[in-house]
């Protein structure tokens, strides 16, 4: 058995978090982590303020390029 690998993503489209990285691949077999995605832009500004389905949207659309970025899948509703 090969030891794991830890890979840290943090796509520019995601902007750069403070402390943490957005994606974490482990390879082991393949799990990937994202971390919590909020509603913010590449630049760190949230979108649709006071507006729960542009935030929503924007939390599905950070996690697509988190998938993507990871070569996974996004989820599917």
């Amino acid at each position: 058995m090969t030891s794991p690998t830890i890979s840290r993503l943090n796509p520019p489209e995601l902007g750069s978090p403070p402390g943490y990285s957005q994606i974490v691949e482990i390879t082991a077999g393949r799990i990937i982590f994202i971390s919590g995605q909020t509603a913010v832009d590449a630049e760190g500004k949230v979108v649709g303020k006071h507006d729960f389905t542009a935030q929503a949207e924007q939390v599905f659309h950070n996690l697509s390029i988190a998938c993507r970025r990871a070569d996974a899948r996004p989820p599917t509703l």
